[in-house]
């Protein structure tokens, strides 16, 4: 049966103006028609829904979560968890990700394969979550601070340990592969402009992953780093915190998506009085936030594309709160509301390799939709506040209340 939305403010995902008294219609889990109310005649025996006051925008794709991470202020403390309570909890979480309206999530990295067993059991109908696009274990050079995450890290050293360590990652159902090429911020060893893997390890999982048409998102804060994986091929540069002009001149040159992640930093610098946020996190935060901020608006002005992800999951950086990270772009004035929506979207679309199913409302795609009310080409707040409804697939999610 075809259900037919009329009357609302229909941001498409396309780039364009919104357009008022729009009309969507679903069929199944496609959409069949997204525009002008002019020229559409309603099917006889459709069901007709009236969103008057409502804007319709496609289902957010958040391009970078950690699924199996809860938000607890001291990310170590997660390692108390155990994994059969962190695969249920993981699920729950799961569940809330799609109630705010993220239809679509990439997970950056899971403990011992947590991500494939969840992602499992929401595409069999054992739990409720979004399309889960997953890549295992993070591949990572030995390096100081990885056991803060245990069980998070494949450590390798070496091309032929490197080809080894993807390889399992693509054996066990990886959609991408996520490699370490600089330190990390969040654990106490870590040194976020420290260069990790050599360019021809990181060729050998661009390698890798290209086998099966698949892509690659490095983790890189450093300059060098961001060079290197831009070099080898990667097609996502997640964080980006000492972002250059090389660094920014590569990733035009080829095509590659920058995942900023502000959310994680924000989340940590306002909940640094808890007693449970490692003071190592919040002295690198304070360091590093005007300078990621400053780069990302440079990379972002000079015509990068930019993809939402959130880091869900960090310390205090709760699933649900992952659409806080297109409202840090609007309220620091990287973007307006709309090309925020846009990169929500359709580009994270193109980052995560699902652009061919979903990220836009037109003919042929799924229906992933989601309904506020408002208008969200006058401000963003309404993702957090005002969802009325969620659809994923054509299928209405149930809301909390």
């Amino acid at each position: 049966m075809t259900i037919v939305f009329k009357n609302a403010l229909l941001i498409d995902g396309l780039g364009g103006a919104p357009l008022k008294d729009a009309v969507l219609a679903v069929e199944g889990d496609q959409v069949m028609y997204a525009g002008s109310a002019e020229g559409y005649a309603v099917p006889e025996g459709a069901e007709v829904v009236d969103l008057a006051g409502k804007t319709v925008i496609p289902g957010l794709i958040d391009c970078h979560i950690h699924m199996d991470l809860h938000g607890i202020g001291d990310t170590n403390n997660e390692n108390f968890v155990e994994e059969k309570l962190r695969a249920i909890r993981t699920a729950k979480n799961m569940e809330k990700t799609l109630q705010k309206g993220i239809t679509t999530i990439r997970n950056a990295g899971s403990v011992n394969h947590i991500d494939f067993a969840v992602k499992a059991a929401v595409k069999d109908g054992w739990c409720k979550g979004p399309r889960i696009v997953t890549s295992g274990q993070i591949i990572s050079m030995t390096a100081s601070g990885s056991s803060y995450f245990n069980g998070m890290y494949r450590e390798a050293d070496g091309v032929d340990e490197v080809r080894k360590a993807a390889r399992e990652q693509l054996k066990a159902g990886a959609d991408f592969l996520k490699v370490m090429a600089t330190g990390a911020y969040m654990n106490p060893g870590g040194v976020p402009g420290a260069v990790q893997f050599n360019l021809d390890e990181l060729k050998v999982v661009v390698e890798e992953a290209g086998k099966l048409e698949l892509g690659v998102a490095a983790h890189a804060h450093g300059a060098q780093g961001i060079i290197n994986a831009a070099l080898a091929g990667v097609r996502t540069i997640e964080h980006a915190s000492f972002l250059d002009d090389r660094g920014i001149e590569l990733m035009l040159e080829k095509g590659i998506y920058l995942v900023p992640t502000l959310s994680a930093g924000y989340h940590i610098l306002k909940n640094q009085g808890e007693i449970d946020v490692p003071r190592f996190m919040i002295e690198k935060n304070v360091h590093m936030r005007n300078i990621r901020s400053s780069n990302v608006k440079r990379a972002i002005d000079a015509g990068v594309k930019v993809a939402f992800g959130s880091d869900a999951g960090t310390s205090y950086n709760y699933h649900g709160l992952n659409a806080t990270e297109l409202l840090i772009w609007v309220e620091d004035g990287f973007m307006s509301p709309l090309e925020a929506i846009c990169c929500g979207t359709r580009v994270a679309a193109e980052a995560a390799g699902v652009a061919d199913l979903v990220g836009t409302l037109e003919k042929g795609k799924l229906a992933d939709f989601v309904v506020v009310d408002g208008d969200l080409a006058a401000g963003l707040k309404p993702l957090l506040e005002d969802i009325v409804a969620v659809y994923k697939e054509g299928n209405r999610v149930n809301l909390e209340n």
